[in-house]
């Protein structure tokens, strides 16, 4: 049996890709610059220069000079001869007594002293960021993002450590000194504990003897002689010392440091999307050919074999349905 054709209305949904464009971003990179100055360096030469010293030189003269003979004289002298007499004399023990010092003693006292701590502080840097403008093409009607200049942004690039007052703490320290007096010993005095008699001189008196001879210069004459009446004070170069002498600066340009400055070091693709990816539902209508089918009327569905020209079998009911399906268009 056939079944009619008929038109089916089938729906789906068709995902419609995103569209996109290739985009050329500027790349920065951080380039250290050097830093350079005048420097003046002082010049120097060595220099031969005359030392001078001073000498004494000898100055001579001629004179008569006395001369002497010796002649032997008696010496006399005078001696004391002493006198004695008889006195009280106090004797002495010895007696141990304290002797006392001074010295410095420290004095204490306390003082706040400040605590630091080290603290991450942080560094920043500016770069440049493009300024992106919507742009509608008035062909198309398409709008797309387009670059219309930069703008500086500041962003941390890092940190350094900084040392900061956290605090004081006590702390105990040498103020100054303060005298104190102390037994330092004890010494060894004299003290007097009676008298007693003896026979002590009490003077003297003088006596004339002949102790002996000397020899003694007579005069005998004069003598011419040449000698030295002293000395004048003469100058003189005793050699040269070799002394460094200014000529000059030298001027030089020298590396003094270096700065940090963002360059342009190229470009970038980037692909931006200008219309993201969406999903469509579609309805159509299907036009489904007539097609030929066995059916099965006496026996069951299992036990019938397709017809030559058909490969579906069906029963009754089915076909009905198919065919009611068909005609419900």
């Amino acid at each position: 049996m056939v079944i009619p054709a008929r038109c089916e209305t089938r729906v789906r949904v068709v995902e419609c890709p995103a569209v996109t464009r290739e985009v050329c971003v500027p790349v920065y990179e951080t380039v250290a610059v050097p830093v350079y100055e005048t420097k003046c360096t002082p010049q120097y030469e060595a220099v031969e220069v005359p030392v001078y010293a001073t000498r004494e030189v000898p100055c001579y003269a001629e004179q008569c000079k006395e001369t002497y003979r010796d002649v032997e004289v008696p010496v006399y002298a005078t001696r004391e001869v002493p006198v004695y007499t008889t006195q009280d004399v106090p004797e002495y023990k010895d007696v141990e007594v304290a002797c006392y010092a001074t010295r410095e003693v420290p004095v204490y006292d306390t003082r706040r002293v400040p605590q630091y701590q080290q603290v991450e502080v942080p560094d920043y840097c500016t770069r440049e960021v493009p300024v992106m403008q919507e742009v509608c093409d008035p062909r198309t009607g398409v709008t797309s993002q387009v670059q219309c200049g930069t703008r500086t942004e500041t962003y941390q690039s890092g940190s350094h450590l900084e040392s900061r007052l956290c605090g004081y703490a006590e702390e105990t320290f040498q103020c100054g000194t303060r005298c104190e007096t102390y037994q330092s010993g004890t010494r060894t005095e004299q003290q007097c504990v009676g008298m007693r008699t003896e026979t002590v001189p009490c003077g003297t008196r003088s006596e004339c003897y002949q102790s002996g001879t000397e020899t003694r210069q007579e005069f005998a004459g004069y003598v011419r002689e040449t000698v030295q009446v002293g000395t004048r004070s003469e100058c003189y170069q005793s050699g040269t010392t070799t002394e460094q002498r200014y000529c000059g600066d030298k001027v030089e340009v020298v590396q003094t440091g270096s700065r940090d400055e963002q360059r342009l070091a190229g470009y970038r693709t980037e692909v931006e999307v200008v219309c993201p990816a969406t999903t469509q539902t579609i309805e159509e209508v299907v036009q489904i050919p007539a097609r030929t089918v066995t059916v099965a009327v006496a026996a069951s569905k299992a036990d019938v074999k397709p017809l030559p020209g058909t490969t579906v079998v069906l029963t009754q009911d089915e076909y009905r349905r198919e065919v009611a399906s068909a005609n419900g268009r």
